[in-house]
């Protein structure tokens, strides 16, 4: 007697596909049956004329707090990942206190632990004040160090070549992953006094000041210091065709790196041209790319020089986006995308433009893999958790930002028609999500830290 089946779903993972049932017992997947006969249980889920698809996994998720809870929590972020198809996630550290030693990441896992619905795990900020504890941060629990050479507080900036290699081979070390977002700051300090001394306050003037180039010189730096390491390098936000074949041409000229690549959903769907429409809801780092750029994305998506697509989900207050009506400079930096990032893909393979197996791996398989947390998460196969998300792909509908879970009831894709819908969510057995309500509890969702997976898989 099992708990739960999933009956007659077309199942989807990076590799497989076909119509199956699938048997949950203990959280657990039990078995999958693609004959007709009766799997016995206590409860049964139709998914006839549905995709079953492994629950989503995105390393990139700003859940606010501590310190900025207005624009978010791990309560109300949880609910919009639960929403957009996601089961495991992972909050970033630029909160307030900053998660950067034992302390601050020990209270961030039990701030989710008390609150959040879906399963999570927390990243370490890694600053040249702590680069010699990354030990303690493990132990603390985080599961990702994270390290930034722009757009962070001064004393966060890790700036020095030899800072990154001490980063990257201590981090290979302790067999922790390791993800960089790569501007050079120097260049967007320039470039951004040299554009408010012309007066320039528009929406462009965001754009130029973080020129393709900015971005360029500090991926080809870094993932040459990288490349040798044996560290897993995961490079953030990537959104230019010149950083794409740099880090192409790194990732195959070395056996033992094991360089990763993101791009955002924002990137893909989004132009600079959208952005004089947008106005400062459309303002974020990276800004948005030209059109060729979009497609350079895509390219990448298919050639698998892109290996996540990390949401980078970073809402703000409407009065904060706002604020740079006028000025593009005072408005807030960032957008949600938790609960939009599915559906704008599922729309894209309704289009023709990708395959639901492709969005699996980019989405859900591939940053399993990344956080070593594959094959328990990230896939549909007996023993993996029953992490699981029914689509509905031929249900069309409209994004409104009143209608998402989120607080911050705001979207840069208000009004975009989408074809493709998330319908349920299951995470570890039981359904957290159906038909725009979150049916469990906080506290539901399951801490996942470095000192509990290290290995697993």
């Amino acid at each position: 007697m099992f708990d739960y089946v999933v009956v007659d779903g077309k199942i989807v993972t990076a590799s497989w596909c076909g119509r199956a049932n699938i048997a949950v017992k203990d959280g657990r997947i039990a078995a999958i049956s693609t004959n007709d006969w009766q799997l016995e249980a206590t409860d049964y889920y139709d998914a006839n004329g549905k995709l079953v698809i492994p629950a989503l996994v995105d390393t990139h998720v700003h859940l606010r707090e501590p310190g900025y809870s207005h624009k978010e929590d791990f309560y109300t972020g949880t609910c919009a990942a639960a929403a957009g198809g996601y089961g495991t996630v992972v909050a970033q550290p630029n909160t307030s206190p900053p998660a950067m030693d034992r302390s601050s990441v020990k209270g961030l896992l039990e701030l989710g632990q008390a609150q959040s619905v879906v399963d999570f795990a927390v990243s370490a900020q890694v600053t040249p004040d702590n680069i010699q504890s990354l030990d303690e941060l493990k132990e603390a629990g985080a599961l990702i160090l994270d390290a930034a050479t722009c757009d962070v507080p001064e004393d966060w900036l890790v700036l020095r070549g030899a800072d990154f290699w001490e980063m990257f081979t201590n981090a290979a070390r302790l067999g922790m992953p390791v993800a960089v977002y790569a501007t050079d700051p120097s260049m967007v300090g320039s470039q951004t006094k040299a554009l408010q001394d012309e007066g320039r306050v528009d929406p462009l003037a965001w754009v130029e000041a973080r020129s393709p180039i900015t971005e360029v010189t500090e991926v080809a730096r870094l993932s040459q210091i990288a490349k040798d390491t044996r560290a897993r390098v995961l490079f953030r936000q990537v959104s230019t065709a010149l950083s794409l074949d740099i880090l192409k041409a790194t990732k195959s000229s070395s056996l033992q790196s094991d360089i990763s690549v993101e791009v955002n959903p924002h990137h893909l769907f989004l132009t600079s041209k959208a952005f004089l429409r947008l106005g400062p809801l459309g303002k974020m780092a990276p800004p948005l790319r030209d059109r060729m750029t979009v497609e350079a994305l895509w390219r990448a998506l298919s050639n698998d020089t892109v290996d996540m697509i990390g949401g980078d989900h970073a809402p703000h207050t409407l009065e904060e986006k706002m604020a740079g009506k006028r000025d593009i400079w005072q408005a807030a930096s960032g957008v949600p995308t938790l609960e939009t990032a599915l559906p704008l893909m599922l729309n894209a393979a309704n289009q023709g433009r990708i395959t639901i197996e492709k969005i699996v791996k980019l989405m859900s398989e591939s940053p399993a893999r990344w956080l070593n947390l594959y094959p328990c998460k990230g896939t549909i196969a007996v023993g993996s958790d029953a992490d699981l998300v029914i689509i509905d792909p031929n249900y069309s509908w409209e994004i409104r930002g009143k209608d998402l879970l989120g607080k911050c009831k705001w979207t840069p894709f208000e009004g975009f028609t989408i074809k493709g819908r998330v319908e349920r969510t299951m995470i570890r057995g039981n359904w957290v999500y159906g038909n725009g309500s979150i049916l469990v509890k906080p506290g539901y969702g399951h801490s996942i830290s470095a000192m509990k997976c290290n290995g697993r898989g």
